[in-house]
């Protein structure tokens, strides 16, 4: 328990990361510690885009802070829900927390224009203008226009900061169908060949832009 209140702090950050088995998406919930307890933790109901998940007792969840700038991922219950001037959930303090591996596993959903130049034999040299739906330091999931297959190749072209735009190749690795029917299909890239030093700059981009949320 004192390791795990050593990372857990007052006004931290918390996301809830809730897992869609059926469509496999993962839904991120924005969330805040409130209050430490000797056996408990209160924290502001998982909120995203207007819509609060739902407080079922008993109810499993998986969430993420970061201290000291190390991600950490950890599981708790759901004890009871507080209906007060300002609600919140108090779930149970986690008994064990573990450290995630940054450079791959820490993902943000932000809109960023990509261009993908196709490598593949008979569309070689095409270019797709697209958006992004999210970034790792492992990949991407953008909006495709257009079919392609999976193991498709391509050139990545993503401008992150004014002076530093992520050039490298990529793969699809996931192809997500549209779940209505406004949305357009969507893929997962996987970076191919990334630079370390590369990595960390896609990682600290994304450190940055979480900090400003």
């Amino acid at each position: 328990m004192a390791a795990t209140k050593s990372i857990l702090r007052i006004a931290q950050k918390l996301d809830v990361i809730e897992e869609d088995l059926e469509k496999q998406e993962k839904r991120i919930y924005f969330s805040r510690v409130e209050d430490l307890r000797e056996e408990s933790v209160l924290i502001l109901p998982p909120f995203q885009k207007g819509f609060t998940m739902p407080p079922r007792i008993g109810r499993v969840i998986t969430a993420k802070v970061v201290s000291d700038r190390v991600p950490y991922l950890f599981e708790a219950s759901l004890l009871s829900f507080i209906s007060d001037q300002l609600p919140l959930w108090e779930i149970s303090m986690p008994s064990r927390v573990r450290k995630i591996q940054m450079r791959e596993n820490v993902r943000l959903s932000i809109i960023l224009n990509a261009k993908l130049e196709l490598l593949d034999p008979g569309r070689e040299g095409t270019v797709i203008n697209t958006l992004t739906k999210d970034i790792s330091g492992g990949g991407m999931q953008v909006v495709l226009p257009v079919n392609l297959a999976l193991g498709a190749k391509m050139k990545v072209s993503l401008p992150l900061l004014p002076d530093f735009t992520l050039e490298t190749t990529g793969e699809i690795v996931r192809l997500l169908p549209p779940v209505t029917e406004s949305e357009k299909l969507a893929a997962g890239i996987k970076f191919l060949n990334l630079d370390y030093r590369v990595q960390n700059q896609i990682v600290k981009f994304i450190f940055a832009k979480e900090c400003e949320n």
